[in-house]
């Protein structure tokens, strides 16, 4: 269970702004021009985020924290503080830990390499060419809300949908949440998010 957990992970204001209704963006192509641009100028980012998975399994949501590290192009380190597990993704090579031991199942690292195109998709802003995705925009006074449904078939039978929002003042990530079906579903809120600051090497080398 943890290591599903895990995976999903890689595969996600106010209350003011929760409680805003959205609408359809009038003008589709700007609305992703501007997030392109802001993911084109995005070199490296650090961000916090809490997690919460919501499942038929569990009588209350699942509740975790963790960490972020990106840099362009293909370097990701995912830690998940709350249930001490370290993903690192660096090019075609990965590495993770469990409670501070190594980890090397082929099975897990096959499918781990699978989701890392994902992930890096959503990072570097891959995903707007809507190769994979299909993409409704939406928005309120304080936010983007882009719904991504897959197009390939295979990865629709374990994911309904991505929700993606963004603020407008920034133009960073706030909220992701990944929706295996309407009844189980993954939620992160990202926090404290620095842009094109300086990362070292080891991050995305080293436990």
């Amino acid at each position: 269970m943890k290591f599903y957990t895990l995976i999903l992970s890689l595969l996600t204001f106010s209350f003011f702004s929760y409680s805003q209704e959205y609408k359809a963006v009038s003008n589709k192509n700007s609305v992703k021009q501007v997030i392109q641009k802001q993911h084109s100028a995005t070199k490296s980012l650090s961000a916090d985020f809490t997690e919460e998975i919501h499942s038929t399994l569990f009588t209350k949501p699942m509740k975790g924290n963790g960490s972020l590290l990106y840099k362009q192009a293909d370097k990701i380190r995912w830690e998940n503080s709350s249930a001490k597990q370290i993903i690192l993704l660096n090019g075609s090579k990965v590495k993770m830990s469990d409670n501070g031991k190594s980890i090397s199942d082929p099975m897990t690292n096959k499918i781990v390499k699978k989701i890392q195109g994902m992930m890096l998709s959503m990072l570097s802003g891959d995903f707007l060419n809507e190769k994979d995705f299909s993409i409704a925009y939406y928005e309120n006074n304080n936010l983007y809300k882009l719904i991504l449904t897959p197009k390939n078939q295979r990865m629709a039978k374990y994911l309904q949908k991505i929700e993606l929002q963004f603020t407008k003042q920034t133009l960073l990530l706030w909220q992701m949440k990944m929706f295996e079906s309407k009844d189980q579903q993954l939620v992160y809120i990202f926090s404290n998010t620095k842009v094109n600051t300086a990362i070292n090497e080891s991050k995305f080398n080293q436990f």
